[in-house]
């Protein structure tokens, strides 16, 4: 969310010109004038993936993916708020061994978050309206999010949201990074290093959302086309297939070794998913313990990718 303030010094011009002489008003003219306004814009909102507690949040000028403000950490409810005197930048979220996954209780590190300068919420949702560079209902539509539900600013753990509304996107967030870090996991167990596998991972699925996104408006296409259905075993080879295109850039990685552990990844992940898919509430225990499969599997899936690679 973002808030607007202005500073401006009152205009008494009726007063000082009263009784200046001709080589006054010069010189006046030539130290301009003395009056300005100052700008400031406060980026406030939360960071999600279940309520993200301890992540690091800045803001990035200049669209380079590298944060350029000074950093604040998000509170217990994944708050935050940073006030800058640039119009234009994407706010980035980043996760690290401190920054702990509220919806499961475990540590979520090694995943960067991003939205645009208007969204009042960081999600896995925003990350890919952001990185595909698509608009909030094109992205909203692939995923078949909720009519109504706007993703730069519903937040699921918000008091007096729709249940259903919150259940149905916050499902949608744990799966997505389901896929991502299980993914980036075999990557960095076959060599890459935790930004560059993250990267791939974030791309490869990126990549199938635009593909999905493109078939929007074309009324040949099937369903199947348009929406992306993250407990679909099609779909997550579809994943599998875009980040292996893009793994194979990464310098000393083992594209073999993440091949061989690729197939039984996605078809850990549908499981995973599946689970996900059939919870009914987002706060019981026995929903923790569901959502932190999602980083057992990334842990085991690394293990495993290590072990091919040896």
């Amino acid at each position: 969310m973002v808030v607007i303030s202005n500073s401006k010094t009152p205009n008494n011009k009726s007063r000082l010109f009263y009784g200046i002489t001709p080589l006054g008003l010069l010189t006046l003219s030539a130290c301009g004038g003395g009056s300005s306004d100052t700008v400031t814009y406060d980026a406030n909102g939360n960071v999600i993936k279940g309520l993200l507690s301890n992540a690091l949040v800045g803001l990035d000028f200049d669209g380079d993916g590298t944060v350029d403000s000074s950093t604040v950490r998000t509170g217990t409810d994944g708050s935050y708020s940073i006030s800058t005197t640039n119009s234009t930048y994407t706010i980035i979220a980043t996760t690290d061994g401190t920054t702990i996954d509220t919806s499961s209780g475990a540590v979520l590190s090694g995943i960067t978050l991003k939205a645009p300068k208007d969204a009042s919420v960081v999600t896995p949702t925003t990350t890919l309206i952001e990185e595909a560079d698509l608009t909030p209902d094109q992205v909203a539509s692939v995923l078949g999010l909720p009519d109504g539900v706007d993703p730069l600013a519903f937040n699921p753990f918000a008091d007096g949201v729709d249940a259903a509304d919150a259940l149905a996107v916050e499902k949608i967030s744990q799966q997505i990074i389901s896929v991502v870090i299980s993914f980036a996991s075999a990557a960095e167990g076959a060599g890459a290093s935790e930004a560059n596998a993250f990267s791939s991972a974030l791309k490869g699925l990126v990549e199938v959302v635009k593909d999905k996104a493109a078939n929007l408006s074309d009324a040949t296409a099937n369903q199947a086309d348009k929406l992306l259905d993250l407990t679909k075993a099609e779909d997550l080879t579809l994943i599998k297939t875009e980040t292996s295109s893009q793994v194979a850039s990464i310098a000393d990685i083992d594209v073999g070794s993440f091949n061989r552990v690729a197939d039984d990844t996605a078809t850990a992940i549908l499981n995973v998913n599946t689970k996900i898919a059939a919870v009914t509430d987002l706060t019981s225990d026995e929903t923790k313990n569901t959502f932190s499969t999602v980083q057992v599997l990334a842990d085991q899936v690394q293990d495993a990718a290590e072990a091919e690679k040896t």
